[in-house]
């Protein structure tokens, strides 16, 4: 339990899981009426985010 307490700290996990969540509300609700020149968009905007969530980690999660 305290290892996921950790991780929850970590910002990537945390925009892991908001995507988790928003990819599953897409799946079965089609909350997000996007076309596939936007969804090109949507994974580059995600992509870069996963890459600057990484540039600004500071240390491993177990040492938060």
């Amino acid at each position: 339990m305290n290892r996921i307490k950790q991780a929850l700290k970590s910002k990537t996990v945390q925009f892991s899981i908001g995507l988790a969540v928003l990819s599953i509300l897409q799946g079965y609700i089609g909350f997000l009426p996007v076309h596939p020149a936007g969804q090109a968009i949507v994974g580059c905007i995600i992509a870069s985010c996963i890459a600057v969530l990484r540039f600004i980690t500071t240390m491993p999660v177990s040492q938060k």
